[in-house]
């Protein structure tokens, strides 16, 4: 299989760096007291350069390609019969564990209050990032399915092909673990544990593309867990002025 060209090896250099260097503005247009104007522009950057870089992704490789695994499963999972249903399990006890806000919030006030006080602490670094009214609200439902779409597209679809398929020639697994890197790397603007959080999520994204063979579950699975934000982080009758102080 020829090497891709140097655009491939370019958009894969700016994917594993690209998040390092933007992260300084991020924080800025998402700490605390940063207004509405701030807000409406990290969110519009990362919603840009995303689209930039996947066309870039697809001019390289074609639809096609990007949203098909890289060779079969058993050119990468030893004993395929036995250890893929035991992958499988682990896939939907994850995933079962990212839809669990919105899952307990639609239980009740409590609940929802819990998930509320737990993600705010989970983006203590960046409090003006969660979405506090309808303007914004809509604007998150742009940035969730641009990153469910572009993100898997260029961390998945197009990153891990590439480590496995350039002059790198990682093994498939090699390449999932290398492209979860870069995942956590691209979301450091949310702290240590934030980036650690996105490398996990990376390779649970990645063990669904490799499992499944197809993109289109991550890309879908992606949107849905970010989009769960604007319910679960709704404002609460009688609570709303209290929320947006603090995550002004």
């Amino acid at each position: 299989m020829p090497d891709p060209g140097l655009f491939a090896y370019l958009l894969a250099g700016l994917l594993t760096l690209g998040g390092v260097a933007i992260s300084p503005f991020e924080r800025w247009a998402y700490r605390a007291q940063a207004g509405a104007s701030r807000k409406f522009l990290g969110y519009a950057v990362s919603i840009l350069y995303l689209w930039t870089f996947m066309a870039v992704a697809v001019g390289i490789d074609g639809w096609a390609r990007l949203l098909i695994r890289p060779g079969p499963t058993a050119a990468w999972v030893p004993a395929p019969a036995l250890i893929a249903p035991v992958l499988v399990a682990l896939l939907a006890a994850y995933f079962l564990l990212a839809f669990l806000p919105l899952v307990q919030s639609l239980r009740g006030l409590r609940w929802r209050r819990a998930y509320q006080a737990a993600i705010r602490r989970e983006l203590e670094r960046i409090p003006g990032m969660v979405p506090n009214n309808s303007p914004e609200r809509a604007a998150w439902i742009a940035l969730s399915l641009t990153a469910g779409i572009c993100e898997e597209v260029l961390f998945r679809g197009f990153l891990i092909r590439f480590l496995h398929e350039s002059a790198l020639a990682l093994p498939i697994a090699a390449a999932l673990a290398a492209s979860c890197l870069c995942f956590g790397l691209a979301h450091v603007y949310l702290g240590p544990k934030g980036a650690l959080t996105a490398a996990i999520g990376g390779f649970g994204y990645g063990l669904l593309f490799l499992l499944s063979g197809n993109l289109l579950p991550c890309v879908v699975l992606h949107a849905l867990v970010d989009l769960q934000i604007i319910y679960v982080m709704r404002p609460i009758p009688g609570e709303a002025a209290t929320a947006a102080i603090e995550t002004a």
